[in-house]
């Protein structure tokens, strides 16, 4: 009986998730390589990139790294036209850091063939298996991302 056709105990899934992390953890430390950068860096380009603009003050404490490191990482990134400081749209106060196009078009040339990949082995799934995956990688992350005690 192949691989797919075995049933999966949930120690089998913990490990394939485990074993998945640590692909991923590997391929961002051979990106941020290739790209010239710390992995921290890529971290918050990932988040830019996902997430949209950001304040540093929010970068700083999803990096775990002090206002001193985030702005010399800032001037950094930005040197190097990954990302740009703005003020805020309606508080003054406040500076948001957005990645620029130049970044965007960078990053995504580092992760265009995988994210197709990804695109493509989740179309050959039947809707309400994507609909139960969504949500049990949903779960996972809110578990993930919880703080370690």
């Amino acid at each position: 009986m192949g691989d797919a056709e075995r049933d999966h105990s949930a120690r089998d899934v913990a490990m394939a998730v485990r074993h998945l992390d640590l692909m991923m953890a590997q391929m961002h430390l051979e990106m941020s390589e290739s790209l010239g950068m710390s992995a921290g860096e890529l971290l918050a380009l990932a988040y830019l990139s996902v997430d949209g603009p950001l304040g540093p003050t929010e970068l700083t404490h999803r990096l775990h790294i002090t206002t001193g490191a985030m702005t010399a990482m800032l001037d950094r990134l930005a040197e190097r036209d990954y990302v740009v400081r703005a003020p805020h749209a309606t508080d003054r106060r406040r500076i948001m850091v957005t990645l620029t196009k130049s970044g965007r078009d960078r990053i995504f040339t580092q992760v265009h063939g995988m994210a197709n990949e990804v695109v493509a082995i989740s179309e050959e799934l039947p809707a309400n298996d994507r609909a139960v995956i969504g949500r049990y990688i949903a779960r996972l992350g809110g578990v993930i991302s919880r703080p370690a005690h």
